[in-house]
């Protein structure tokens, strides 16, 4: 590996770089997947949550004109229901439900729902 005089040959030493550059590249190339990975878990973990507060609001129908605000804590994060409005009229009930998962993510979304039938009118993304 080393000539005479005591310096590296410049072949060699070529080879030992072209195997750090490809060791860094691919080092880097695996720090992104993993990026990529756990910013799509973090995604679908918000999704389950807003599943979640969709159901709760669904289920709590009745009562959420009486309250302004339900929350509901899970393993993945904890979910906001916040009463904007309920028209008796109408039978519409407004809401904002709002997400926060345990690893800082947060959203909000609206929804109307309709009080007899409990379906979900809007689902929207506030202004």
């Amino acid at each position: 590996m080393k000539s005479e005089e005591g310096f590296i040959y410049p072949h060699v030493l070529a080879t030992i770089l072209f195997f750090l550059l490809i060791l860094g590249s691919m080092t880097i190339g695996f720090q992104n997947e993993l990026k990529s990975a756990e910013l799509t878990i973090s995604y679908y973990k918000k999704q389950q949550l807003f599943r979640m507060g969709v159901s709760e609001a669904a289920s709590k129908l009745n009562r959420i004109c009486d309250q302004q605000h339900a929350h509901v804590e899970t393993e993945e994060g904890r979910v906001t229901l916040k009463q904007i409005g309920c028209d008796q009229k109408k039978k519409l009930v407004h809401m904002l439900v709002g997400v926060k998962t345990k690893d800082g993510l947060a959203d909000e979304r609206e929804l109307v729902m309709d009080w007899k039938t409990r379906e979900i009118m809007k689902w929207t993304i506030p202004d």
